[in-house]
This record gives structure tokens, C-alpha cells and sequence, in this order.
């Protein structure tokens, strides 16, 4: 009987050992804290309505918010690495505050972006 309990033991055991990479689960999700980072953002020289956002962490499960100096911009298209956004027609040439929600919760840092023509500057002389 001892013989018995040390084969069935040593082979719960062994079982164990052999499953464990299967019982561990699937892969760790992405981190929840990724957050998104733009690169570079500019007026589409062929479309001027749209603005294209080019980074990382954007997401591909729902739409990124897109907010020109906090006010919403309508997304037309998105992947992780790029956004393309809808411009107002009337906005301003000025510098802008461009920031990206991803996942609705997850902020990038703020990004300057300037639309249109940069103003010249007067040299006095």
C-alpha cells in the first residue's frame, strides 16, 4: 500500500510539473498605464480639414478622444501608431494645445501643434 501511495504521489506530482505551463493562463494584457504618446501632428497637405496625429499607444478597441486646446475633434480614423481628425474649417492659424485620450481615461502628455501659417515676427532695425 505505501508503494502505491508514493507512485500516485509522484505522479500527481509529475502531472503537476507538466501542466504548469498550460494552467498558468494567457500572456499579461498590456499595461493599463500605457499611456499615449504623440510624436508629431500635422495638417494634411492634400485634405486641410484633417489633422494627422502620428505616435504611439492610441489604441484599437475604441475610438481615442482627440482634444484641439480641450475642444473634442470628430475622428475620422485610428490605429495604435495614427490618428487622422477632423479640423473645423474656420479654426484659426495659431499654436495649439493637442491632447489624446485613450480609452477615454488614459491622458497624453500636452502637444503643441500649429496650424497654419506661423505668424512673422517684425524686425525692427
Amino acid at each position: 500500500m505505501y508503494h502505491g501511495l508514493v507512485r500516485l504521489s509522484l505522479f500527481a506530482l509529475v502531472l503537476s510539473l507538466w501542466a504548469a505551463p498550460v494552467s498558468a493562463g494567457p500572456p499579461p494584457a498590456p499595461s493599463v498605464d500605457a499611456r499615449p504618446v504623440v510624436v508629431r501632428a500635422a495638417v494634411d497637405q492634400l485634405e486641410p480639414d484633417r489633422l494627422v496625429i502620428r505616435g504611439t499607444n492610441f489604441g484599437v478597441t475604441s475610438a481615442p478622444v482627440v482634444l484641439l486646446s480641450q475642444v473634442p475633434l470628430e475622428v475620422l480614423s485610428f490605429s495604435d501608431e495614427q490618428i487622422v481628425a477632423k479640423l473645423p474649417i474656420d479654426v484659426p492659424s495659431a499654436r495649439y494645445r493637442l491632447q489624446i485620450l485613450a480609452g477615454g481615461i488614459s491622458p497624453s502628455a500636452v502637444f503643441e501643434v500649429t496650424l497654419g501659417h506661423r505668424p512673422r515676427r517684425s524686425s525692427e532695425g
